[in-house]
């Protein structure tokens, strides 16, 4: 644990070769990474963008943000406020202002060509997070809640999130703002105990002892959590046979073979790839399928899940598929699986096939598709132009429309990557390369 924070060890993963954002928003601890970062980017010539995003929940927020700009202009720094705007959710209030916040920056990013944002998370809050997945968790889900926050995190376009302040207290930066004499903003949602991180903020109060133990907790948890990443990633790169639909297999010796972590991670990422749902379905869900003796057919996160004696087959389901227009320039994510980019000057719609168009387009064939079961293709997403043939991408026998590419998107793991990840990541984008084939015209 760090107690005097140097600069230089602090941002010595932060590349400086481009604009790095340093998201403020006026408490002790972003207060804190400004000046650190600050001091550092003056030592290594970086360029740095200070940010504040107003969610306009509290009235205090644009005075917040004044506060932080005042900082700024006595360091030299540049400064921007960025309004979330629009219709605040009635629940989930927390995990919603989270999203945006990172959706923000995000998008500014993109814009100025910044590929690192930094921000103040602390090592009190990675012991707060320990906490409070520990309550939460179930058996087996634990080892992987409990790697706590990562230090490195990518947003879902690979925008580096970086935690410089992790092994550093609370106590330390204020110690540190404290002799500098530079003020900080109290929220007054932190003296709130309705909230149960404040809950637990209180209860850890000072205790350096009991946070530096739960944050080497949170490492050792991060080292297995990549651990068993690794060696799963291992198996579905060697063994996980994808095929039109698309249709993911894998055999059930190969999960069966492996250790009981593993085999569920294993399942969890082919449920996600096929089913598209934005969280990996909890472990204690796939019990059932992990102790069927004997065939058995599932729905779990949107997949359908085959499991007999040879091998495990998942593909979506058919119930709830949505049905888009994708305007000329749009780029859409359609049933969380697919981002279709529409570069061209005409309007395409995306839906499921339904059963007569799927005999139209079977008969003009002169023969059926060979995919089985045929419960895969009610859930391929199915393309069609203004006055344009129906074009299933993912089967074969269709070619896409030059100015119109899909690719595929797998939330759970691409969207908010922590570092201990990155090997599903390449999973990911390995598939995406594969996935390219499927609809090549025969």
């Amino acid at each position: 644990m760090q107690h005097i924070p140097d600069p230089l060890k602090l941002f010595e993963r932060v590349e400086t070769n481009a604009p790095v954002i340093v998201a403020v928003s006026g408490g002790s601890d972003s207060i804190a990474l400004l000046l650190l970062a600050s001091t550092w980017a003056k030592s290594v010539d970086a360029s740095l963008q200070v940010v504040t995003i107003d969610h306009g929940l509290r009235p205090e927020a644009a005075a917040e943000a004044a506060f932080v700009s005042g900082v700024c202009e006595g360091l030299d720094l540049p400064h921007l406020t960025i309004a979330w705007d629009g219709q605040k959710p009635e629940s989930g209030v927390s995990q919603a202002a989270r999203n945006a916040r990172y959706q923000l920056l995000e998008e500014f990013a993109l814009d100025i060509g910044a590929s690192t944002i930094l921000v103040g998370h602390t090592a009190n809050d990675q012991a707060e997070t320990i906490l409070m997945r520990n309550a939460r968790r179930g058996q087996h889900e634990q080892a992987r809640g409990l790697s706590g926050i990562s230090p490195l995190m990518l947003l879902p376009a690979r925008t580096k999130l970086l935690r410089p302040l992790l092994g550093v207290t609370r106590k330390s930066l204020r110690d540190y703002l404290k002799t500098l004499n530079q003020s900080w903003i109290e929220d007054p949602s932190n003296f709130d105990e309705s909230y149960e991180r404040v809950r637990i903020r209180n209860r850890l109060a000072e205790d350096e002892g009991q946070i530096d133990a739960l944050c080497r907790f949170a490492t050792l948890s991060g080292r297995l959590r990549k651990s068993v990443n690794e060696k799963a990633a291992l198996v579905l790169s060697e063994h996980i046979v994808l095929s039109e639909g698309p249709m993911y297999t894998i055999a059930n010796e190969v999960v069966m073979a492996e250790a009981p972590a593993i085999q569920r991670l294993i399942l969890q990422v082919l449920i996600a790839m096929a089913g598209g749902a934005e969280y990996f379905v909890s472990m204690t869900k796939l019990e059932q399928l992990i102790k069927a003796q004997d065939d058995i057919r599932l729905t779990l996160g949107n997949c359908v899940v085959e499991k007999d004696a040879g091998c495990i087959k998942f593909y979506r389901e058919t119930r709830n598929l949505p049905s888009v227009v994708v305007g000329p320039g749009d780029t859409v994510l359609w049933d969380g699986r697919f981002f279709i980019d529409n570069t061209s000057s005409i309007s395409y719609f995306c839906g499921p096939i339904d059963k007569e168009q799927l005999q139209g387009l079977e008969d003009a064939r002169g023969r059926k598709f060979s995919i089985k079961p045929r419960a895969v293709l009610g859930a391929t997403p199915c393309l069609c132009g203004d006055g344009d043939d129906f074009i299933l991408p993912f089967v074969k026998g269709f070619e896409m429309p030059v100015r119109l590419g899909i690719v595929p998107c797998v939330r759970s793991i691409e969207y908010y990557c922590p570092e201990y990840d990155f090997s599903l990541l390449k999973i990911v984008d390995a598939l995406k390369t594969r996935m390219g084939s499927l609809g090549h015209v025969d």
